[in-house]
């Protein structure tokens, strides 16, 4: 801008796109909350889902007629509301205030008397806005047909007709001449059906439609389980250029036709459900769990899964392989210094009922109690005591006594989550015991002795392990242990669960900082110096204004601040010419006496220090 401005020439120049940009620019700030964005700009308006680009090219081209659409609309209804007219535009300002007033008003009643339903707005918005429609039409009908009138007239006579051609219209013919029936009638009740159409579609959008980002309903239970890995091949045209870009990577030693990565997904599910599943960060997790107590109770395959929990949580090593650690121990993590996250080493079905029960005798003081409860197992039972008859129905009767304090945990208003079982390779188990025990076979049929005796009814959410494992099982490098990335999966079905298991904390105070303790003393000088240069130096630019100096000698801010105003100067002159004789006379004759002093002799050369003296004395009578 300021270099744009610099030259007389330049500024008479200006780009036409830019020009139609700026007049919309109220419009596209305002609409971009309500196209571009959606859901308080949390997501993205999709027309076309799966084509990002395309998608962002069509809604770009919408945001933008419908930016100029209200653009037009605002300066129409500007004109009908608020004329030019002084006397219509009062009565016009008095009218919109009793209306809207009448329509608060309106609305308050309404919401008293609990009848805010899609029924009653409908049938108020229709009384209302027929009211509103007959008493405009009341109000504006004559001087409308007044001005059909005449403007019929001034194009006949535009057209060269002859005087016998045109008719005139007294206002008395107008008045009479009064709308029909159908004429009266039809505008309202096309306006009643427009409502009505608009307010079932609303309706229809709000209760089988996308809603507002927010937790996900407990009705996503039945879905947040179905997904499936997608492969990714790292050496497509798409994956190379990323590549490039960030790492500076030309190309690839690893390719396979099929994808050389995999990727969680869930099925895409009905707007209508609600579900919008998606990856967790340590933000999004914190806002639930923070001040909250955590408990994971199982065996190794629940310890994977701990870890990823917390990988999700920002501790970033959780889970990294280590011999020099024991494997079978409990583990203490605490996250945000406020929420603490523990595994209870409990590899048989008696273990984590042991454990289970201890922690619900603890939750009775409340102190101790616990808000999340994680358990799995039954891999160690079908590999140590599931031989015998007698074994396994005092198993059962475990399994029994387990869901008794599942329960007892859900009573006390903690979420209790059961970890189905992963799949199990049965050609990569590194043991004789464990490959005639634990074959995915026999742990197939352990799932469902869990299931007859209640275990998944006593959960308030299953998480099914055979889903995120059973298409990667040849990564089974032991028969039961998977790659982190796997169990990171599970953690992530787990994180989206807890939005309907654990309900938001209550927010905390806002406490406003005092005043004062933000402010700068330095910082603030520097704002009037700031300030002051604009002021007394006449320059917007900081002080940058005067390089223009460098190039017009003698001309400073200030005198194109004095040649800026000496238009404007001029033209209140001829107006006041215009409307004062007597001021016109006194201008005449300091004009005259300026001309008389100018043909008189001087007595010394004139400087350019006088020259400029003189011009100022003309400039300032």
């Amino acid at each position: 801008i300021f270099l744009r401005n610099l030259t007389p020439t330049m500024r008479s120049y200006s780009m036409e796109l830019l020009h139609e940009i700026g007049k919309t620019t109220l419009e596209t700030y305002l609409m971009q909350h309500h196209i571009w964005l959606s859901s308080n700009s949390k997501t993205v308006l999709t027309f076309i889902p799966g084509w990002p680009r395309i998608n962002l090219a069509l809604v770009t081209c919408v945001y933008v007629l419908l930016s100029r659409k209200m653009h037009d609309l605002t300066l129409l209804l500007r004109t009908i509301i608020l004329p030019d007219d002084r006397e219509a535009c009062i009565r016009s300002s008095a009218a919109m205030l009793v209306t809207i007033a009448g329509f608060y008003c309106t609305a308050f009643v309404v919401d008293e008397m609990d009848m805010t339903s899609l029924m009653s707005v409908g049938v108020v918005s229709i009384v209302c806005g027929t009211l509103l429609y007959q008493s405009v039409m009341d109000s504006t009908w004559v001087t409308y047909r007044k001005a059909v009138k005449a403007a019929k007239r001034k194009l006949e006579a535009d057209l060269g007709d002859s005087d016998d051609h045109i008719t005139t219209t007294s206002d008395s013919e107008v008045t009479e001449d009064k709308e029909t029936t159908i004429s009266r009638f039809c505008p309202p009740l096309i306006g009643a059906m427009v409502v009505l159409v608009l307010g079932l579609t609303w309706n229809g959008f709000a209760t089988t439609g996308a809603r507002s980002i927010g937790p996900l309903p407990s009705t996503c239970d039945a879905f947040v389980n179905n997904g499936s890995w997608i492969p990714f091949d790292g050496c497509n045209e798409a994956s190379r250029g990323m590549a490039y870009r960030e790492n500076q990577a030309s190309s690839f030693g690893m390719c396979l036709p099929h994808g050389n990565s995999h990727i969680w997904a869930w099925e895409k599910q009905a707007s209508h459900t609600h579900c919008r599943f998606g990856h967790r960060d340590e933000t999004q997790v914190k806002k639930v769990l923070n001040k909250r107590r955590v408990i994971f109770i199982g065996d190794s395959m629940t310890r994977n899964l701990y870890s990823a929990s917390l990988r999700i949580m920002g501790v970033a090593g959780s889970g990294a392989y280590d011999a020099t650690l024991p494997k079978h121990q409990g583990i203490t993590s605490i996250l945000w210094g406020t929420t603490p996250v523990v595994f209870k080493w409990a590899p048989l079905a008696v273990d984590q009922l042991a454990v289970l029960k201890e922690v619900n005798d603890n939750s009775v003081d409340g102190n101790t109690a616990q808000d999340l409860i994680v358990l799995g197992g039954g891999a160690w039972d079908r590999l140590h005591v599931y031989a015998t008859d007698e074994d396994r129905q005092s198993h059962a009767a475990t399994l029994k006594e387990l869901s008794a304090e599942m329960l007892r945990s859900q009573q006390q208003n903690a979420a209790v989550v059961w970890l189905i079982p992963t799949t199990i390779n049965s050609q990569a188990l590194n043991t004789e015991e464990k490959r005639d025990h634990m074959r995915e076979e026999d742990m197939e049929a352990m799932r469902s002795v869990y299931f007859k005796n209640g275990v998944l009814s006593a959960s308030s959410f299953v998480l099914d392990g055979p889903t995120f494992t059973a298409s990667r099982v040849s990564e089974s490098f032991d028969g039961v242990h998977y790659p982190p990335q796997v169990y990171d999966a599970g953690a992530q079905i787990l994180m989206n669960a807890i939005d309907w298991l654990l309900p938001l904390n209550e927010a905390e105070p806002v406490i406003p900082p005092q005043i004062g303790k933000m402010s700068n003393p330095m910082l603030g000088f520097m704002m009037l110096v700031l300030v002051g240069i604009g002021l007394f130096m006449f320059d917007g630019f900081l002080g940058f204004t005067y390089l223009a100096s460098a190039f017009v000698k003698g001309l400073k801010p200030h005198d194109l601040h004095r040649q800026a105003l000496r238009s404007s100067k001029k033209s209140s002159h001829n107006n006041d010419e215009l409307s004062d004789p007597e001021a016109n006379n006194v201008l005449r004759s300091r004009l005259a006496k300026a001309k008389a002093r100018k043909r008189a002799p001087k007595a010394k050369a004139k400087t350019p220090g006088n020259m400029d003296q003189e011009i100022a004395a003309l400039i300032g009578r």
